[in-house]
C-alpha cells in the first residue's frame, strides 16, 4: 500500500501500514468473499469497521484508498460500495463547481 505517494521514500510510503490495528486479523474479514451472503457481508463489514473505528492510521487508510489503487475490501472504516458514493459525490460536487 501507497498512502503518500508524492513521498519518493518507498520506506516513509509504506510506514503508516505498520501502525494499522487491523495489521493483527485475517485479511478475510476486510475482503469479499465469493458467493458471499448479503447478511454476512453486513457482519463481516461491521467487524472490519469497528476494528477501523479504534485505528490510529485510519485517515491515512481511508485516504490510502480513495487515491485509486484500491477499489476492493474495507479501508479506512469505509466498504468499497461506501466509497464509491463517496468519488460520486465529490464528481457531482467539482461539476456543480466548474465554471
Amino acid at each position: 500500500m501507497k498512502l503518500l505517494l508524492l513521498d519518493d521514500d518507498p520506506v516513509r510510503r509504506l510506514q503508516w501500514q505498520e501502525r494499522a490495528a487491523c495489521q493483527d486479523y485475517d485479511d478475510e474479514l476486510f475482503f469479499e468473499r465469493d458467493n458471499e451472503l448479503r447478511v454476512v457481508r453486513a457482519r463481516r463489514e461491521q467487524a472490519a469497521k469497528q476494528i477501523c473505528a479504534a485505528c490510529p492510521v485510519r485517515v491515512e487508510c481511508l485516504r490510502f484508498a480513495e487515491s485509486g489503487p484500491e477499489v476492493f475490501g474495507v479501508w479506512g472504516g469505509t466498504t468499497q460500495r461506501e466509497r464509491a458514493i463517496r468519488r460520486r459525490r465529490r464528481r457531482r460536487a467539482a461539476a456543480v463547481t466548474r465554471p
